[in-house]
Formats: C-alpha cells, structure tokens, sequence
C-alpha cells in the first residue's frame, strides 16, 4: 500500500519496480537450480523471453483498445502526446507478457533449432514464483484490487488516502495476495511434477491448466472493471479460456503421440 521506497537521485524507486527485479532475478535462480544450465543456450532464451515478455505486457491494453481509441480519438488527443501516451500504454497486462515471453521463445527456439518443451517446462514453475512476486507489488501499489467487501472479512484490506489506484477508505477484497498465494502454490506442484522427470511438455501443459482456472475464478473477485468486460467476462477470462484448451489439447497430443512411441523421448526433439 506503499507504492514509493524511496528517492535516488531525484527519481522514485517503487516497490512494484523492486519486486519486479526480485521476480526476475529468482526466477532465473530457479531455473538455474532446477537445470543446472545442462538445456543448451536456456540463459539466451530466458533473456527472450523476459524482452518479449515486456513487449507483451506494455502491448496488450493498447490493442485491446484500438476500438475505443479510434472511437474516441479527438477527445484523447486534447491530452497531449504525454497524457495520450499515459491514457493509452499506461496499464501493464500480465497476459500480454505471457503472450509476448512465449511468441519470443518459439521464434528464438525454432531459429536456432533448439527443443522448445524442456525449456518451456522449466521456466513455467519461474514463472509462477515470478508472476506471485508481482502480485504482491500489485498489492502495494493498490492496483488490480479486489471487490468491495465487509470490513470484518478475514482478507479485507483498506487502502489509504494516497493509494494510486484503488478506491481509499473502502473494505476491498486482497485479491492481489490470494492470487499470489495461490502462484506460489502452483510452482510448488509444477517443481514436484517436474523433478520426477515425466513427460515433457506435462509441467508446462499443467501451469497452463490450473493457472487459466485459477485466474478465471478470481477475476470474478476484481473490482477494477475499467480493464475490460465484454458479455460478462474480462479480457482475462477471454484468455484463460484460450490457454486452458490450448493446455488441454497440447497434453492430449503429448500422451497420445507418447503411448505410440512407448514413451515420452520423442518429445526432446519438438522444436
């Protein structure tokens, strides 16, 4: 609830910046460990993955907007290029990241002819830890807040008067702190699934599963609605939807094409 740490050279450093630096660098701390840099060039690809990941998460609200944008284009442009700028690319979209990270790995990947499953199935328990950190910098930030709920609630959270985003003095739901709660939950899993070495592609196959249905549910539980409904749901729903079959049937594909080679070696090659 403390956005600002502290000044350096008369810049503010905020606790969502530091946080995200923290996720990156553990993140890669656990791909490290869990790998021990045996998966060739898995350092480039991390590093891809994190650019396109930044391209993603600016990305997506302004294409998700282009209707509005161009609805509303003489009423934006009395902002100014700054306010402009601020009004349109200023809200970051986890999904976009997800999006950008994974269009940057497969064209990495199939560049330079390097197996796109092992890797994507080491770096999705990273991911996890990584999206969690981020979530508690939501948290302290006060954006992608919660609903409205009693104030004697058990995850109730007031945020205070200089809070940037959410509405101050209001119960709201901690919907920040459950849905990293439940991040750290799921990298736990997906560390236990894969250090028992089983099926490639499975530990990346599961992030997406639970992590659709978990985030499905829990939109139902924001109170930032400014992000986008259409018909009900939230672009995020749209998108969990989407990862969740894209999950279901990569999987299906994974253990089919698996009982008919006898085992799971087939998939080192998929590139």
């Amino acid at each position: 609830m403390h956005p600002i740490l502290f000044t350096v050279l008369g810049r503010t450093i905020t606790s969502y910046g530091v946080l995200v630096i923290l996720a990156t660098a553990l993140a890669w701390l656990i791909v490290a460990l869990l790998t021990r840099r045996k998966i060739k060039d898995i350092g480039l690809v991390f590093l891809m993955c994190i650019a396109g990941g930044f391209v993603g998460v600016v990305l997506l609200r302004p294409i998700m907007r282009i209707p509005a944008i161009i609805a509303n284009w003489q009423y934006l442009t009395q902002f100014g290029i700054e306010g402009f700028i601020g009004h349109v690319f200023g809200e970051l979209v986890f999904y976009g990241g997800l999006i950008g990270g994974i269009i940057a790995m497969a064209l990495f990947c199939r560049g330079f002819k390097i197996p796109i499953l092992p890797i994507a199935d080491v770096f999705a328990p990273a991911l996890a830890v990584a999206h969690g950190i981020g979530r508690i910098g939501c948290f302290l930030g006060s954006c992608c807040y919660g609903i409205a709920v009693d104030a004697s609630h058990p995850f109730a959270v007031v945020f205070p008067k200089h809070a940037l985003s959410a509405p101050p003095g209001v119960p709201l739901l901690a919907v920040q702190l459950i849905e990293a709660a439940c991040l750290f939950l799921i990298s736990a899993i997906l560390i236990i699934v894969y250090k028992k070495g089983t099926l490639k592609g499975l530990t990346v196959c599961l992030y997406g599963i639970l992590y659709s249905i978990t985030r499905f549910v829990l939109e139902f539980f924001r109170g930032d609605l400014h992000r986008g409904i259409y018909g009900g749901l939230s672009t995020s729903q749209y998108i969990s939807i989407v990862l969740l079959i894209g999950s279901v049937v990569l999987l299906w594909l994974i253990v089919k094409q698996s009982k008919r080679q006898g085992d799971g070696s087939y998939l080192s090659n998929i590139s």
